[in-house]
């Protein structure tokens, strides 16, 4: 199934962040651009800001970095879910740093 589709979807928001960074974590997942990925995880976690900010950390990793152009990378840096959460900050540089991000194959 198409990821960006799926993303828009009301049961998409409704998932639990283990659901959510399982699918996010496929390197077949059907994504054109990693920024969908992106964009679908900042709607997710602004559909429950509340709850879901304090999980941002541990779901960065699970986008691939190296896929994304370095203007892609520092508006993310520049989004307020970000910029409001050092943890998430961090991750985004560490992760580039390393370059350590996996290929997607779909």
């Amino acid at each position: 199934e198409n990821f960006t589709k799926v993303s828009s979807t009301a049961e998409f928001c409704s998932l639990d962040v283990n659901q959510l960074t399982k699918i996010i974590s496929l390197d077949n997942l059907n994504v054109k651009e990693e920024t969908t990925l992106w964009e679908a995880v900042v709607r997710w976690v602004e559909h429950s800001r509340e709850d879901r900010q304090p999980h941002m950390a541990s779901i960065l990793p699970h986008i691939r970095f190296n896929l994304l152009t370095s203007e892609d990378t520092a508006a993310m840096l520049e989004h307020p879910l970000v910029r409001k959460d050092a943890g998430s900050s961090q991750v985004i540089r560490n992760v580039v740093q390393r370059g350590t991000s996996k290929f997607r194959f779909g």
